[in-house]
């Protein structure tokens, strides 16, 4: 996930969420507010008890129970939120990393990111510091995050407007998408990320980006990888039960708030690996709006 530091000023107070702040969302009684006064109790309820968590013993849960290789640094917060999107992703069906990893970013081009997914099997910046290549599909987090002050990150990354969501698991969930995608891709095709790369190319489209924007957030506008990662993190978010932050269910419809653009039909066409549809939406020079109502359909 690739947000920058230069977008969140200094932090007034790390950790718990005041009643102050939910107080003030409480005022608002917005959906969108209603949604992050949902998830800034959740990240006080979870970071209370994430305190008392003993990293070691969730990795060997995890190893035990779904295969995945953990590090966590012997960092409790960061673990608790593993362990919770494993277990949403694990309810929901989706494909799980083969290991979640903390890693100090410092020194590679990732210093400046919440985290990344290993989309390629090797990767040159992470090998030169870390002297390893990582596992495809692996989940690797910015060790130099503060990991308690993150629901407040993110409040102020919805703010600007750059993400779907305000909600403190969103970075792992966004990570988790791109996990799950990749393995969607090999499963189809085998060579999931060649198909990934070319996803990962820049929309030239005005119109795409200017809809994108509206209807989710400016990262999602990016590349089509990204508007999945965060169209898809919005959807699981908005699945989940506020006391236990798990899937009451999968709701893959969501009301769009502009017209005529076919969003679904650009995410099944990413999430499946269809190059040629996803292209129409990419390039600079196409008539996206006329295709979009001849085919609203379809």
């Amino acid at each position: 996930m690739k947000i920058h530091s230069h977008h969140q000023k200094a932090a007034n107070f790390k950790g718990f969420i005041p009643e102050s702040t939910l107080k003030a969302l409480r005022k608002q009684n917005t959906q969108e507010s209603v949604s992050a006064l949902n998830s800034c109790l959740g990240f006080n309820a979870v970071l209370k008890g994430a305190y008392s968590v003993n990293p070691d013993k969730v990795a060997r849960e995890l190893q035990d129970k779904f295969h995945i290789n953990a590090d966590f640094g012997n960092n409790p917060v960061f673990a608790a939120f593993s362990a919770l999107t494993v277990n949403i992703f694990q309810k929901l069906g989706f494909a799980k990393p083969p290991s979640i990893l903390l890693k100090d970013f410092r020194g590679t081009i990732y210093e400046s990111y919440l985290g990344i997914c290993a989309t390629y099997p090797c990767d040159n910046s992470l090998y030169r510091k870390f002297h390893e290549d990582f596992p495809l599909r692996s989940v690797i987090m910015n060790r130099q995050q503060n990991w308690e002050s993150i629901q407040e990150r993110m409040l102020v990354l919805k703010k600007q407007k750059l993400l779907s969501t305000s909600h403190f698991l969103a970075p792992f969930i966004h990570e988790f998408v791109h996990s799950a995608h990749l393995d969607n891709l090999i499963k189809k095709y085998g060579n999931g990320s060649k198909l990934m790369g070319k996803f990962q190319k820049e929309f030239k489209n005005a119109d795409t980006i200017s809809l994108i924007k509206k209807e989710t957030g400016n990262y999602a506008s990016t590349s089509p990888c990204e508007m999945v990662a965060e169209e898809m993190t919005q959807l699981i978010v908005d699945s989940l039960n506020p006391k236990t932050i798990l899937p009451n269910e999968m709701i893959f419809k969501m009301q769009r708030a502009k017209e005529p653009f076919n969003m679904d039909f650009l995410i099944d066409a990413c999430w499946n690996g269809d190059v040629a549809k996803v292209e129409l939406f990419r390039k600079r020079k196409n008539r996206l709006i006329d295709f979009l109502k001849n085919n609203a359909q379809s």
